[in-house]
């Protein structure tokens, strides 16, 4: 594109409200990074990655193509600068503690992170479809996504057999890979994107029901 890739293009530039400077010595907006990387989940939600154009995240952004390729050269930088921006599940830090597992699970289906469920899986659903096209971007998604999310069904169901709650033996680990697993399939495989019923009915029918045979 006539331009030069800068250094550590396939990340998050700057921090909150800070200017970077830009390989040609600049100095970099980091606003407006975060201006283009919401647009450009957008775009990814929107369209899937396959269909996501630069052009499409320029014009979303009010940027022009050139302010994108400068920061980040081809499609696949900019979509790990967008997993790296998403963040994490903030109930990595603070899980619902309720005193029940059911409602515990599903207040982590209800969390609010990227604008509630329905949005959230929207978006995810255009991430795991870039998934599909990249090994650095699944592996980038994994980290962020899957391991917090897989890690917080660990630990909620951990809790909930030290007060009692799951019947033993039940093996704790491959339990909390149930509800990631079924959803990772669902973006990547189903037609349309899962629903909040389709996580109820996981947490439900298959969760509990493996936690608490015979009741």
């Amino acid at each position: 594109m006539g331009t030069a890739p800068e250094e550590h293009g396939d990340t998050l530039h700057g921090g909150r409200g800070e200017a970077r400077r830009g390989s040609g010595g600049r100095r970099r907006d980091a606003s407006l990074d975060a201006v283009i990387l919401s647009a450009a989940y957008d775009v990814l939600a929107d369209a899937g990655y396959e269909d996501m154009t630069i052009s499409a995240v320029a014009a979303r952004a009010g940027a022009g193509k050139a302010t994108l390729y400068r920061r980040w050269p081809t499609k696949e930088s900019l979509v790990l600068a967008v997993v790296a921006h998403i963040g994490r599940p903030p109930e990595e830090q603070e899980l619902p503690d309720t005193g029940d597992l059911r409602t515990d699970l599903l207040a982590l289906v209800d969390s609010a992170w990227l604008g509630g469920p329905a949005s959230r899986l929207r978006g995810l659903r255009g991430l795991t479809s870039a998934a599909l096209h990249s090994p650095r971007l699944a592996d980038a998604l994994r980290r962020q996504v899957v391991d917090p999310y897989t890690e917080a069904y660990r630990a909620l169901l951990q809790r909930a057999a030290d007060r009692g709650e799951i019947a033993p033996p039940t093996d704790i680990a491959v339990l909390a890979e149930v509800v990631p697993a079924l959803a990772t399939h669902w973006l990547m495989f189903g037609a349309t994107p899962p629903t909040r019923a389709s996580f109820e009915t996981a947490v439900d029918q298959v969760l509990l029901a493996a936690c608490r045979p015979g009741r």
